[in-house]
């Protein structure tokens, strides 16, 4: 089948996939930041509810077409694709518990475990869902790798950015939760920039040649490459310093512009995968 035929029948489930990770990854950056200090409730109360928003997106997305359906283009577990769709509604319903319990509450700790729980459930549901397009038990385990690291680098960069923007209400806040966030992206985007080629390569119809999985599609290459690694990273890396300095304007800016590049660079990344395993 065409790439582009590949990537066009694909695009839903790469959107979903894209959510779902957001989601869990998000609420799972949070609970870090929560938990080694420095965050407001007020902050809480805000990128709860966003969170809540993210995960309902993708509640819509995985209902209206199903991942089991891509059955006869993808070589994926159906089984587990199943189970997406009951782990998203069970996602979204412990991120409102949460938030409810925020609101409502000063100190909402056994809020949080319910929504790490089933994060970590829905991740654990995409790799095993993609783990049959691995072409050894190595490769399964780096599809997996992939997965948690991918809903990592997008929960740094959203919650970093939104957190960002916090600082400029309240810019005598601390500076180590954006620096952890910022250090969390940045570590991230060099791991998943150093895996997925592998992981393209050893992929059950691949050659094992990192440089052939890539030109699968050279467009689809070159774009996963400038919108997942080139500049979120770069923006990540300047973001650092301007974090240390206090100067959180200029690092809102950063991270706005590396969140802008990775949300469409890191779904173009799910086309590629899936380019890749097609062919």
């Amino acid at each position: 089948m065409p790439a582009v035929e590949v990537a066009q029948l694909t695009t839903p489930l790469a959107l979903y996939l894209l959510l779902a990770e957001l989601a869990a990854g998000g609420f799972a950056t949070v609970a870090f930041l929560r938990f080694t200090g420095g965050l407001t409730r007020g902050f809480l109360k805000f990128i709860a509810v966003a969170y809540v928003a993210i995960a309902a997106l993708g509640l819509l997305t995985v209902w209206a077409e199903r991942p089991a359906s891509y059955h006869s283009v993808l070589a994926i577990d159906t089984t587990a694709a199943s189970w997406l769709l009951g782990l998203q509604a069970l996602l979204l319903l412990a991120l409102i518990v949460h938030t409810v319990m925020v609101w409502r509450s000063k100190e909402p700790r056994l809020t949080w475990g319910p929504g790490l729980l089933v994060s970590g459930l829905l991740l654990a549901a995409i790799a095993v869902t993609l783990t049959p397009l691995a072409g050894s038990l190595l490769e399964g385990v780096a599809i997996w790798l992939v997965v948690f690291v991918s809903a990592t680098v997008l929960g740094a960069a959203t919650t970093g950015m939104l957190l960002g923007h916090w600082y400029l209400v309240t810019p005598a806040l601390t500076n180590r939760p954006l620096l952890r966030s910022i250090v969390l992206l940045v570590a991230g985007l060099v791991l998943q920039a150093v895996a997925l080629p592998f992981v393209l390569a050893g992929l059950a119809r691949g050659s094992g040649s990192v440089s052939h999985a890539l030109q699968i599609s050279p467009t689809l290459s070159v774009l996963w490459g400038l919108g997942a690694v080139v500049l979120p990273l770069l923006a990540g890396i300047l973001a650092i310093p301007t974090c240390r300095l206090r100067s959180f304007m200029s690092t809102t800016g950063l991270l706005y512009l590396a969140m802008i590049a990775l949300i469409p660079g890191q779904l173009i990344g799910l086309l590629l995968f899936f380019v890749a395993a097609a062919a």
